[in-house]
């Protein structure tokens, strides 16, 4: 693994501590800068799951006329809007939590089934890397939700 990847991977991962931070200030009833620990966690992953989305369309510019890369553009505006229109109807913590963990799950779903099964050992590790990311941002949504239920 070259500089590059191993630093995509560090930031994959560091990317999930705003998510951590913002979890234990909303379980702990705290705020920073005015915001509850709720709202600095939406606010955060409508940036990040619009961030990936996006990075769908980034794969299609660079793999053009390749199979997958219409849907990847497609999929790439149609979350990022999707979630955007989320935010914007002023849908509840609980209905934003579900309309971005189903965002993560989509992006991966579709940036996994639109790849080339022949890809090199950096593109399926990179995969791997994504799933793994992905389901411990799920898992956190996850809990934020169970911990606003109660």
């Amino acid at each position: 693994m070259n500089h590059f990847q191993r630093l995509m991977c560090w930031l994959a991962w560091l990317g999930i501590t705003p998510f951590i931070i913002s979890l234990s200030l909303s379980i702990r009833g705290l705020s920073l800068v005015d915001h509850t620990g709720e709202q600095l966690f939406i606010i955060y992953s409508v940036i990040i799951c619009s961030f990936m989305a996006g990075s769908l369309w980034g794969q299609a510019v660079y793999r053009e006329n390749q199979s997958g890369s219409l849907i990847k553009v497609l999929a790439s505006n149609v979350i990022a809007l999707w979630v955007f229109a989320a935010l914007l109807a002023g849908l509840g913590d609980q209905q934003m939590l579900v309309v971005l963990a189903i965002g993560y799950l989509a992006t991966l779903i579709i940036e996994c089934v639109n790849t080339d099964s022949l890809a090199d050992g950096w593109v399926k590790s990179y995969l791997s890397m994504r799933a793994i990311v992905t389901l411990v941002v799920f898992i956190l949504h996850c809990f934020l939700y169970a911990s606003l239920i109660t």
